[in-house]
């Protein structure tokens, strides 16, 4: 059985979202996957974790202290 793109991209969004407190929710498929993560804590889990290190951690960082959220479409 073959999946298709579509088939392999659902399901698999990592959303962070940057609470008022200065830590961070991360949301699984919208389901809660982690809460209140420190700003130390939070490159264990984006980069170990997903794959997002170095300049692409830095900018997921920036991007959630301008906007408070990013979304991060996670490859099969």
């Amino acid at each position: 059985m073959s999946r298709t793109r579509k088939d392999s991209h659902q399901n698999r969004v990592l959303e962070v979202v940057k609470r008022d407190d200065g830590t961070f929710d991360l949301f699984l498929n919208r389901n809660v996957y982690r809460s209140g993560i420190s700003e130390d804590t939070l490159p264990r889990e984006l980069c170990m974790r997903f794959g997002y290190c170095g300049e692409e951690y830095e900018e997921i960082l920036r991007e959630l202290n301008q906007a408070g959220k990013k979304q991060l479409f996670l490859s099969s």
